[in-house]
């Protein structure tokens, strides 16, 4: 092997790993990485800390401690490495290592080592050394069995690691690849949520889960470095399955070609109508740039995933928010959740609208309309994109919601979901004008809107989620399905703002022209 070039791409990898955390998005994954090892550590604390732990084992309970720890250790090892790596694999893949003077064993050994060698997998050996040895000083393990244990896990952890990079890389080279991606993620993030509170009143389903998970890795190393006899074999058993499986679904994956994405030239240009079409209902002025504004969104991966898992994600805050169960309840949940699930989809694009168009913000200034067209039409877009959420809504809860089909609550919260989505797209006219960024429109993943956006959307999720939980705790009647009437007074004042946010930040826009100019050109 060649020893020296080989490492020559580790060193090179540690200095790609370098720069990529100076970089906005290495810091937003370090600060991730920071935050799930503080909410690891106060768990424990949170439970008893190492002392509980010491006292479990000394009742027999090692088995349970060292699942927990090491089931923590390999889902948070194994999205850390995830993401501090990504958008590294490629650098270090077959195709790329062809460059370089090296056999296929080289090429093999470089990959590997690259990804092997990263601090994560130092630390989470580190730890589970760590707990072998506490386990083995606490008469709760075999010392040289435990170690075997800790180092298949380990290796069976870098083996799933890699083929979830794979995936990923797989993924984002596809057209709706990443759209399909965060999706993924979203329902992960969600999942712990949702299953936690129905695992905690629910006791027999939780023993039950616990018996079927086993045969995953953790629990496998935990089984083998605590258990005696069969069970102990047993674990190792699976600990090798899961090694053998790995390795031959990873040299498949290797040996796929990545098939990326390639834009073919286009037949006859064709307008289409059904965009212009529903861009005339704001008048035939308009249409043209309102079609133009649907194309923008409804082309944008991030947008189509986050309006398809805005239902979802509006069903998930209501369960979250209504664990009693009461009518009451749902109905306060309800109006504070339809806002939310209403513009978290356009949320991205609204409080910057000229902030992914580029250089293509000069055009809007050279056509026979007002210059606030541009900003006028774009908004118009997004409401009449966010809007069908709300009525879906609406339909859901008068089939799904518990008690009798009540009208006046519909009405409630079709005032609520329309009233927040009118004030928070108002508000993102200004956004719009005075705190622009420059984003990426291709891309599906981080955060890429300004500190106003953010503090914007962050704001009117918060407030719509709470607002109504503290209003209604001071004045339980406000809300009751007989004072329904009283909704249209804050869905008129959020008309009111947006009319006056349309009329005011479109005059504010010619003003900025220069300024914004230099900023989505990347100039400011």
């Amino acid at each position: 092997m060649n020893t020296r070039l080989v490492g020559e791409l580790v060193r090179l990898r540690y200095k790609l790993l370098w720069a990529r955390t100076r970089s906005r998005n290495g810091k937003i994954a370090l600060f991730f990485v920071g935050y799930l090892l503080f909410i690891a550590v106060a768990i424990l604390l949170v439970v008893g800390g190492f002392g509980a732990g010491v006292a479990a084992v000394r009742f027999g309970k090692a088995g349970l401690v060292a699942a927990i720890v090491l089931a923590s250790l390999f889902v948070e090892t194994l999205f850390c490495t995830v993401v501090m790596g990504f958008g590294l694999n490629a650098v270090f893949s077959d195709a790329e290592l062809r460059r370089y003077p090296l056999t296929a064993f080289d090429r093999r050994a470089a990959r590997h080592l690259t990804g092997i060698l990263d601090p994560f997998w130092f630390l989470l050996l580190a730890l589970e050394l760590g707990l072998v040895a506490g386990l083995y000083l606490l008469g709760a393990a075999n010392f040289w069995l435990g170690l075997a244990a800790a180092l298949l896990l380990f290796f069976t952890c870098y083996l799933l690691a890699r083929i979830v990079a794979l995936v990923v890389d797989r993924l984002v080279a596809h057209k709706t690849g990443s759209a399909v991606l965060l999706v993924v993620v979203l329902s992960l993030s969600f999942l712990p949520g949702t299953l936690t509170p129905l695992l905690r009143h629910n006791r027999p389903l939780l023993h039950r889960v616990w018996a079927d998970v086993q045969w995953l890795p953790p629990f496998a190393s935990a089984q083998a470095i605590t258990a005696t006899g069969w069970a102990q074999i047993q674990g190792f058993l699976y600990l090798a399955a899961w090694v053998a499986l790995l390795l031959l679904l990873l040299v498949t994956l290797e040996r796929r070609p990545v098939e990326r994405f390639e834009t073919r030239p286009a037949g006859a240009l064709r307008w289409g109508v059904a965009y212009e079409r529903l861009g005339a209902w704001f008048g035939a002025r308009n249409a043209p740039l309102v079609g133009h504004w649907l194309r923008f969104y409804l082309r944008n991966n991030r947008f189509r995933a986050m309006y398809l898992l805005s239902l979802p994600l509006g069903a998930f805050l209501i369960y979250n928010f209504t664990r009693r169960g009461s009518v009451r309840e749902f109905v306060l949940a309800g109006l504070g959740v339809f806002p939310v699930m209403a513009f978290m989809g356009t949320s991205r694009i609204a409080v910057n609208q000229f902030g992914y168009v580029g250089g293509g913000f000069r055009r809007f200034f050279l056509l026979p309309a007002d210059p606030a067209a541009c900003l006028r039409t774009g908004s118009y877009a997004a409401l009449l994109l966010a809007s069908p959420l709300v009525l879906i809504g609406a339909a859901a809860w008068a089939v799904l919601a518990p008690g009798p089909f009540d009208p006046r609550v519909e009405a409630m919260l079709l005032a609520s979901g329309v009233g927040g989505l009118l004030f928070f797209h108002g508000a993102a006219l200004w956004t719009s004008v005075y705190a622009p960024r420059r984003g990426n429109y291709s891309s599906s993943m981080g955060n890429d809107m300004s500190l106003g956006g953010n503090l914007l959307v962050i704001g009117s999720a918060l407030g719509s989620l709470f607002l109504p939980e503290a209003i209604g705790h001071w004045h339980p009647a406000l809300f009751a399905p007989t004072n329904w009437f009283v909704m249209i007074v804050p869905f008129a004042l959020a008309l009111g703002f947006y009319r006056f946010s349309l009329e005011q930040a479109g005059h504010r826009l010619a003003a900025r022209r220069e300024r914004l100019l230099a900023l989505v050109e990347g100039r400011g």
